[in-house]
């Protein structure tokens, strides 16, 4: 089925014909004359399969087409993370070109002026993150009693984040609402008692994941080990460019900027993008991916959902994703509305326990690609370095940290590197590997004194019980490191290498002794 097919609002068709959208993907064909009728819907279908289009398209035509006076705003959209309220928002101010209605954005991480503004914009449409929504209904004097369509997108993902309260809220407060579109991509208990409770009769859509993914995205899975990654992903990229843009996944925000500063550093534009960033610079940065000024885009989970961008050719998941759901969400990324793309995944000995889970939940085995021997070491020549002068997203935060890069499953630190030789002052201001900060009970209590300080509390520099004490706080520091953290941070690849270990540290009698024990 094709758009022109189908009786929208001339403005609509406008707007359709102005950004190019001939066919209809199919949670659209199945989706769009029921919810255009004014039925409550439930549609069931991943990320990547057109959704935004779906309930954008009914809405503003449903608006549009009115022949009573309609009060503002008329709909609003809800959805868990700031970037795809964005993705949204634009979406729907692109339908909207040839009228005179305008769309409203509420999210956090931005200043409450603007969206204001946007409201009393004549703004038909809100779109909003439920958090600052409420906000904006307790604190700004928002009413939502115009609302006549509400619209959960990615319901599942509001759950998992903890907006079952907030959801509750919302609908009670748009009580005059009259349809309900709810999208997820699974459908979990609390999505169907929401659905239950506040859907009346809704028709159910339901479109098949396995099958859109294994038709329009050509996957590939490389073993490598943990040190061959990098070499091998800078090769590729070199030796395999593409006309669109690509994203490189990885599950720990610490690997940003090396990865941003490797890939720079052999002509390869890149940026990236954590939760550690603000919100405006996160939307500067989307921005200018979009806009082609980075070929890549490193990113966490955090750009797993909500980026739409059409032209995305690749995806590379430099980590497998520890949720296996979230594996469908970032190759989604690609092979937007109808198109075809690839994803590459490189699993190391780290990833074995999240492939097994990854290919059970696909119920299928990744397709395994042969191995290139060249790719394994960092290409040789002479290559000109790119964007030299700007910086690099969480390089501050993270570089000090990351040397050496000794990280086992999960990746936690094995040890610290040994070139690692700044004073114990400088250590203070390094962070945990959740991200909080470091206490100075966790390290030396040199750390936090100053020159004077210390030779009060110790001696003269050249005092031998000076010495001795330091030396016997130093150990003992070592020795409650060792006991205390290194066996949950141990390599489970390495456990046989710490059995002897242990077993040479036991005496002649202790040995001898554990032999009778044994019988």
């Amino acid at each position: 089925m094709k758009f022109n097919e189908l009786p929208f609002h001339e403005s609509l068709k406008q707007a359709l014909d102005k950004i190019g959208y001939t066919d209809l993907t199919p949670i659209q064909a199945k989706s769009i004359p029921f919810a255009m009728e004014g039925s409550d819907l439930t549609g069931l279908a991943q990320t990547g399969t057109g959704k935004t289009m779906a309930f954008l398209l009914p809405t503003l035509h449903r608006l549009l087409s009115s022949t009573e006076e309609v009060n503002l705003p008329y709909g609003l959209v809800l959805a868990p993370t700031r970037e795809l309220t964005i993705q949204i928002a634009e979406e729907a101010k692109k339908l909207l070109e040839f009228t005179d209605f305008g769309v409203a954005t509420i999210i956090g991480g931005t200043d409450y002026k603007s969206q204001v503004e946007a409201l009393g914009n004549k703004a038909c449409l809100i779109v909003a993150t439920p958090g600052r929504l409420i906000d904006f209904v307790k604190n700004h004097g928002l009413s939502l009693d115009n609302i006549q369509v509400v619209i959960l997108d990615e319901a599942d993902r509001m759950f998992d984040m903890g907006f079952v309260q907030d959801l509750k809220y919302i609908f009670h407060k748009c009580k005059n609402r009259k349809q309900s579109l709810l999208f997820s991509a699974t459908l979990s208990y609390e999505v169907v008692r929401l659905a239950s409770k506040y859907l009346n009769d809704p028709i159910e859509v339901h479109i098949n994941p396995e099958k859109v993914i294994t038709e329009r995205i050509d996957q590939t899975l490389l073993h490598l080990g943990r040190d061959e990654k990098i070499p091998y992903l800078v090769n590729s990229l070199l030796n395999y460019p593409i006309e669109g843009l690509g994203i490189i996944f990885t599950n720990y925000k610490m690997n940003i900027p090396k990865l941003v500063q490797t890939l720079r550093k052999y002509g390869i534009t890149a940026t990236g993008l954590s939760s550690e960033l603000d919100q405006k610079k996160r939307i500067r940065l989307l921005r200018d991916f979009k806009a082609g000024k980075y070929k890549y885009l490193i990113a966490t989970d955090v750009a797993s959902r909500g980026i739409d961008i059409e032209n995305i050719d690749i995806v590379y998941n430099y980590d497998l994703p520890q949720d296996a759901e979230n594996y469908v969400h970032r190759i989604g990324r690609t092979a937007r509305a109808g198109r075809k793309g690839s994803s590459i995944a490189l699993c190391s000995e780290s990833d074995y326990t999240e492939l097994e889970r990854i290919e059970k939940y696909l119920n299928s085995k990744i397709p395994i690609g042969e191995l290139n021997e060249a790719y394994l070491v960092f290409p040789e020549g002479e290559f000109t370095p790119v964007l030299e002068d700007e910086s690099i997203p969480g390089e501050k935060k993270y570089t000090d940290r990351d040397r050496g890069d000794q990280r086992g499953p999960r990746g936690k630190k094995q040890g610290r590197d040994k070139r690692d030789k700044r004073p114990h002052r400088e250590q203070t201001h390094r962070q945990r590997e959740d991200g909080s900060p470091a206490k100075d009970k966790d390290h030396h209590p040199a750390a936090k004194m100053s020159h004077h300080e210390y030779k009060h509390h110790h001696g003269k520099p050249g005092d031998s019980n000076s010495k001795k004490h330091f030396r016997k706080e130093d150990k003992h520091q070592k020795q409650t490191q060792h006991s205390g953290k290194q066996s949950s941070r141990r390599n489970l690849f390495d456990k046989d290498k710490d059995y002897q270990l242990q077993k040479k540290k036991k005496s002649i009698w202790q040995r001898i002794v554990s032999l009778f024990k044994k019988d």
